[in-house]
């Protein structure tokens, strides 16, 4: 570290009226008319995930007003995965957090990019490991949280290399809104087509064709009695997809494991948006695969989790592998892979209402079997897959791009922060290359 930076506690860089607290000790039950909190859970690739919070009764909320956000503090994970990190947005101010969540209200004039930086990049990320308590679970308590050393340069260079990384989260951001854009447009169309059955609907109104005369004429007239499109049948999900179930092998025999196969579990969900998963937490070998009931899919599968969390989705970017607490889904004839993953999505709350189990909720082949949609022509299941295919194909490009800048930030964040590398470095080697 160069002689002009600093290392401070980071209890000292926070706002002294608030301080450093973790949140709802026991939340109680869900209330769907409830306040807001951010779990573990819910935090995802550095953003929280706001799409299914678990609220509590306001007056539980209440009695823990110290750690009510405002936005633009920094939360982190205390307990569990300890050490994921997200800046809280204006759009989450009033939301609470739970026990396993610290509360950090950074000072104005350091930030909370800052900080987030220097716990992921810095010495505090070896401190992290040092003081964990990992009795029962990995936790790291409020005053070892509080004593975490924070690398302070000087105010200019803290900006200088801040900027520079911000650029890559900046991008990374970018492409999450872009993605998530993108998957609302294709489940726009597919509810407009297979669910509210928009062109059809049309035509008996007379309106104006909104899409190509081509693709117009693929569609009926007229609705049945039923109310679906006329020619359009009833059939389970199960005339849609195949259903393949997911193994884990034994976890004693270390031949099975650390390979190069893939192997999806539900911590492996990507963040909304993402509908890719690009990367696993844990691999399995050719031995690990043969040995168990796992079973190898192909790209463009996409990926339900059937117990315990259910419901959670995710479209396999290559041949992968997943647990049995999921199910594989391939298109039958017509069905296409995105067709598939929307057919899923658009259904997720009935599987959800579904479920069953004593112990975990579950859903089986059976929960499948039970649930039916209006089976459309061959050519309108392949007009709707070569509709959405690009936005799906560009989704995926972003996913992976912002993998590689993600990986590019990990490689400068700790030569930056140790003052290896110097952002002046890197602005001369661009020069150089120029």
């Amino acid at each position: 570290m160069t002689p002009d930076w600093s290392v401070e506690k980071l209890g000292g860089l926070v706002d002294a009226a608030r301080g450093i607290s973790y949140g709802i000790v026991q939340p109680g039950e869900h209330q769907p008319d409830g306040i807001p909190i951010v779990r573990v859970s819910d935090l995802k690739g550095e953003i929280v995930e706001m799409s299914k919070p678990l609220r509590v009764a306001p007056a539980i909320e209440a009695a823990h007003a110290r750690t009510r956000l405002r936005g633009g503090e920094l939360i982190m994970s205390i307990v569990g995965t300890v050490g994921q990190t997200a800046i809280v947005d204006s759009s989450l101010a009033g939301w609470n957090v739970a026990r396993a969540v610290a509360v950090i209200p950074v000072k104005k004039d350091i930030g909370p990019y800052w900080i987030r930086l220097a716990l992921k990049g810095g010495p505090a990320r070896a401190h992290i490991q040092d003081r964990l308590n990992t009795t029962v679970q990995a936790t790291l308590n409020l005053r070892d949280l509080a004593s975490l050393p924070i690398v302070m340069p000087p105010a200019p260079e803290r900006e200088t290399i801040a900027a520079t990384l911000g650029a890559l989260d900046d991008k990374i951001e970018l492409n999450r809104k872009m993605n998530a854009t993108l998957e609302a447009i294709a489940r726009a169309l597919f509810r407009d087509w297979f669910v509210d059955f928009g062109p059809t609907r049309a035509k008996m109104e007379g309106r104006e064709p909104y899409f190509s005369p081509d693709l117009w004429s693929l569609f009926p007239d007229r609705l049945d009695a039923e109310g679906k499109p006329e020619g359009w049948e009833e059939k389970p999900l199960t005339e849609f997809f195949s259903i393949i179930g997911g193994g884990t092998p034994k976890t004693s025999i270390t031949d099975f494991w650390d390979g190069p196969i893939p192997w999806f579990s539900v911590t492996d969900t990507p963040p909304n948006g993402s509908v890719f998963v690009t990367y696993t937490e844990k691999t399995i070998s050719d031995a690990g695969l043969n040995g168990s009931s796992a079973r190898l899919v192909p790209k463009g599968t996409t990926i339900i989790s059937a117990r315990g969390t259910v419901g959670n989705l995710a479209v396999a970017s290559r041949e992968m592998t997943f647990n049995q607490s999921c199910y594989g889904l391939r298109g039958a004839g017509s069905v296409g892979d995105y067709a598939s993953y929307l057919i899923a999505q658009n259904m997720v709350s009935q599987l959800q209402a579904m479920a069953h189990g004593s112990v975990f909720s579950t859903i089986t082949r059976q929960t499948f079997e039970s649930l039916s949609l209006p089976m459309p022509s061959d050519r309108v299941l392949d007009a709707f897959e070569d509709a959405v295919s690009p936005m799906f194909d560009k989704i995926l490009a972003n996913v992976h791009e912002s993998r590689t800048l993600a990986q590019t930030g990990d490689l400068l964040l700790p030569r930056l922060m140790s003052g290896e590398l110097r952002v002046a470095d890197l602005d001369s080697h661009k020069a150089e290359h120029a």
